[in-house]
């Protein structure tokens, strides 16, 4: 089936069902992408990236930078 011919019958869907259809196509990317899925936040937490102190000072100096190219 071809996109142009899914278009009319998505848009016959109720909102509740277009949600589920976005939900439904996100996680199939997901999926085939590898990537991780939002609500696997709490395992990505576990790896310690809210821990990392390199990545607080390479932000903090790109804010330092960004403000100092602004501001003068």
């Amino acid at each position: 089936m071809l996109i142009t011919e899914l278009i009319p019958l998505l848009k016959e869907l109720s909102d509740t069902d277009k949600l589920l259809l976005i939900h439904f196509l996100a996680t199939e990317l997901l999926k085939e992408s590898s990537l991780v899925p939002l609500d696997a936040q709490d395992k990505v937490a576990s790896h310690g990236l809210y821990d990392s102190f390199e990545a607080a000072a390479v932000l903090a100096k790109a804010l330092a930078e960004e403000k100092t190219a602004t501001h003068g």
